[in-house]
C-alpha cells in the first residue's frame, strides 16, 4: 500500500504522534511558511516535524529551514528505497527521521534528531505560544 497524499501519511502517524507527544497542533505558520507539525514532547520539548511522501531532500531542506526553533526537528516519510540516502543525509543535519513501517502500520524511529542547542528564541517562544493558543481554543 502507498500513500497518495501527504495528509494520508499525517492521519496514519496519529497514533505514534499521541503516544510522542503531550500536545501537538498541524500546519503551524513561521514566516512566510508552513510547519507540518510542531508539538510538545513529555519532557517539555518543542519539536517540529515535517511530513512528505517521498522527496526526501526537500523535506531535508525544509527541516533545516526551521532548526534553529526547535529542541529537535524530525522527518517523516513512508518506506522506500531512498532511506539509507535518507538516514545520511539528516545525519550530517542532525535531524531526526521518522518512517512510517507498512509491515507494522506504524512510525518508527530510524534516527533520533540531534539536540539543538543554538535556538533563535523568538521562534521559540512564538510556536510554543501556538500550541498554547490551540490547545486553550
Amino acid at each position: 500500500m502507498d500513500f497518495l497524499f501527504e495528509r494520508e501519511l499525517e492521519q496514519a502517524a496519529i497514533p505514534f504522534l499521541s503516544s510522542f507527544f503531550v500536545h501537538y497542533v498541524w500546519q503551524v505558520p513561521l514566516y512566510n511558511r508552513m510547519i507540518d507539525l510542531v508539538g510538545i514532547d513529555r519532557k517539555n520539548q518543542l519539536i517540529g516535524i515535517e511530513f512528505k511522501l517521498k522527496n526526501w531532500k526537500r523535506a531535508l531542506q525544509q527541516a533545516n529551514r526551521n532548526y534553529n526553533s526547535f529542541d529537535y526537528v524530525y522527518v517523516c516519510l513512508p518506506d522506500g528505497r531512498y532511506k539509507n540516502d535518507l538516514i545520511t543525509g539528516a545525519k550530517k543535519l542532525g535531524i531526526g527521521v521518522l518512517i512510517y513501517d507498512f509491515n507494522i502500520n506504524n512510525i518508527i524511529i530510524a534516527l533520533s534528531g540531534q539536540k539543538i542547542i543554538r535556538q533563535w528564541q523568538p521562534n521559540v517562544q512564538f510556536l510554543r505560544n501556538v500550541i498554547e493558543s490551540r490547545r486553550s481554543a
